[in-house]
């Protein structure tokens, strides 16, 4: 019986070696995995780390256990016990809150560069019966893309809930940029430990070239060329069938509807409602060497701007191009027809071999006819001119202009905007 007391004494000393050399060996793992979170510097780990506030609870804990150990003192042990529990529980729910989290994001079809748009974000919690708490959401833009706080926070998202976050971005540039995945963390619910994991969700941007303002002298020429067409039009063959009216006196004959006039016993001619058939063919010049020099970029602004307004005056337009492979579009008119044509311009890249005297040679853009075709050049060379010659001889309803001349400035105006790197700068940040 006196030999138990001892064995007691002996068991005590070696678990309370035991525990040390298991406090040591965490204390230093923590301080070498985490020396950067823990000091304030370098990158941000991936996954799974300690923050400053974490680091600093469990050496504490670590010191509490020490004493407690040392001392016997059933309020130390306590307390040690409460502290090692919540350190556990903020491992478990940090990793619970994250797990079956799916994401969708919904962007506006096409934006243009400098204007503010709405990103939203939507989260769903497919956990059948946990909630999940304080999940920020942050979406991986690409460059060119600028945004102060490209994301959010849910505080609370129940089982099964959906909620949006929104956010606001802008884009730079023209061009079509590809959104690949969003970010998720959470330091729920003590901050002891930072979760994070990226999560895939494709999906893709569209850039609108930057519209301007086209001189009305310029818009009065093309509608000057299409009344030109109108003055030699009579046939209705491109007016639209309304309805039968009696016959007046100095109807065309033609028009007369036997079938009806014989059945009711008068004259009935069809009546016709004129509807627009001006047509617009854009050639654009896009030998250049690379996307972004600014001839290539006013080009494709001015193309941009003069569709808008010849659809708003009730034009169907066409374009042309080598973008960098020959594209060339059907007529196009209305919003969703202008929406389609600059989804065309915003995706366009630059052909470095093929010219503007190559493209009026292709067999889509030959066709005779057309009302009105308006050649956008980089620059105004031999081979351009002569290519601009055969073209008119063919198409003589035919306005050429130089994106590069000091005189193109005078029919269309960019509004002024802020360089790329003070929009970065102002739209910089993460949340």
């Amino acid at each position: 019986m006196r030999c138990f007391p001892v064995f007691l004494a002996q068991a005590a000393a070696t678990w309370k070696i035991i525990a040390i050399l298991i406090a040591v060996i965490v204390v230093l793992l923590l301080a070498v995995t985490h020396l950067g979170v823990i000091l304030g510097r370098g990158p941000r780990l991936r996954g799974q780390h300690v923050t400053k506030q974490g680091a600093i609870f469990f050496l504490a804990t670590l010191a509490i256990g020490v004493v407690a150990l040392n001392t016997k003192v059933n309020f130390l042990v306590l307390i040690f016990g409460m502290m090692l529990s919540a350190a556990v529980l903020s491992i478990g729910l940090s990793r619970l809150a994250m797990r079956r989290l799916r994401f969708e994001r919904i962007v506006p079809p096409g934006v243009h560069p400098g204007e503010p748009f709405t990103v939203e974000l939507r989260a769903t919690n497919a956990k059948r019966w946990v909630s999940s708490y304080g999940v920020v959401i942050r979406d991986d833009l690409p460059e060119g893309i600028a945004a102060e706080r490209p994301g959010g926070v849910l505080v609370q998202l129940r089982a099964g809930e959906t909620a949006p976050v929104f956010y606001t971005a802008v884009g730079l540039r023209r061009g079509v940029y590809p959104l690949s995945a969003v970010t998720v963390s959470t330091r729920f619910p003590f901050g002891f430990f930072h979760q994070e994991r990226q999560r895939p969700l494709a999906g893709e941007l569209v850039v609108y070239p930057r519209l301007g303002a086209v001189a009305a002298s310029l818009l009065g020429r093309a509608q000057a060329l299409t009344q030109t067409r109108h003055q030699t039009h009579s046939a209705p063959g491109q007016e639209e069938f309304r309805n039968l009216r009696e016959y007046r006196p100095g109807d065309n004959p033609r028009w007369i509807h036997w079938k009806s006039s014989a059945k009711l016993g008068q004259p009935l001619v069809k009546e016709y409602e004129s509807i627009a058939s001006e047509r617009a063919l854009l050639l654009l010049d896009t030998r250049c060497r690379a996307s972004g020099e600014e001839p290539l970029e006013s080009a494709i602004s001015f193309a941009a701007t003069l569709a808008r307004d010849l659809m708003r005056r009730d034009f169907s337009v066409a374009l042309a191009a080598y973008a960098p492979d020959l594209v060339v579009t059907a007529p196009l008119k209305g919003p969703a027809g202008l929406h389609a044509l600059l989804g065309v311009l915003a995706r366009l890249e630059p052909n470095r071999r093929r010219g503007f005297s190559e493209l009026i040679a292709e067999e889509g853009v030959r066709a005779e006819g057309r009302l009105l075709t308006v050649a956008v050049l980089l620059r105004t060379d031999d081979d351009a001119a002569s290519a601009l010659d055969a073209l008119q001889s063919r198409q003589p309803r035919l306005l050429a202009l130089d994106a590069s001349s000091p005189s193109f400035r005078e029919v269309f105006q960019l509004p002024a905007r802020p360089s790329d790197d003070s929009t970065r700068h102002e739209w910089a940040g993460s949340p």
